[in-house]
């Protein structure tokens, strides 16, 4: 069982505002769509409609190998919420010109695995916020227990989480 460790309201907004290059779209991507890593890594820009404000999520890296995201539900459409449009369009102006995936390494590729961002950028962020590390992942669970905590609908939270139903999303975090 995944133990829930969101980050406090306050804690998001500090991550996202001291979050620097592309770790500022990305720690948005995270707290504001419930997106797993690897879904992230694995994001391209042909997935982005930014004239609709969705983000097709059909994909996801691990460990090098690119495929479907996790089950057959996390095969999704999401909404772009207003809060992450002006951080998809400033990535867009860092990565946007290459045609390919949302984030690039240095060598302008996608990356191979999350280990890298976590590793080197998400952990020195966490430090530099001076909050203690909790896990990228906990990202979707801030998301999931703030989006309930204001009394979103639960059906439109389980499939931004790509849950297969909403009985699964309130079994993990009804309590929050």
């Amino acid at each position: 069982k995944i133990e829930v460790k969101s980050f406090s309201f306050e804690e998001m907004k500090k991550i996202i505002k001291v979050a620097t290059g592309d770790m500022k779209a990305f720690t948005a991507l995270g707290f504001f769509t419930g997106l797993r890593s690897g879904e992230i890594i694995g994001l391209r820009w042909e997935d982005v409609d930014f004239t609709k404000q969705e983000i097709h999520i059909k994909r996801a890296i691990r460990m090098g190998t690119i495929s479907t995201p996790k089950t057959r539900n996390s095969t999704r459409t999401i909404d772009i919420l207003d809060n992450l449009l002006p951080y998809l369009q400033e990535q867009y102006k860092l990565t946007g010109e290459h045609k390919s995936y949302v984030f690039l390494n240095q060598d302008d590729e996608h990356y191979y695995d999350i280990k890298r961002i976590r590793d080197t950028k998400w952990k020195n962020l966490l430090k530099k916020c001076e909050i203690v590390y909790r896990t990228i992942y906990q990202m979707r669970h801030t998301f999931a227990t703030v989006m309930i905590e204001n009394k979103e609908d639960i059906l439109w939270v389980s499939n931004m989480l790509g849950h297969s139903d909403s009985s699964m999303t309130l079994q993990m975090y009804a309590k929050y």
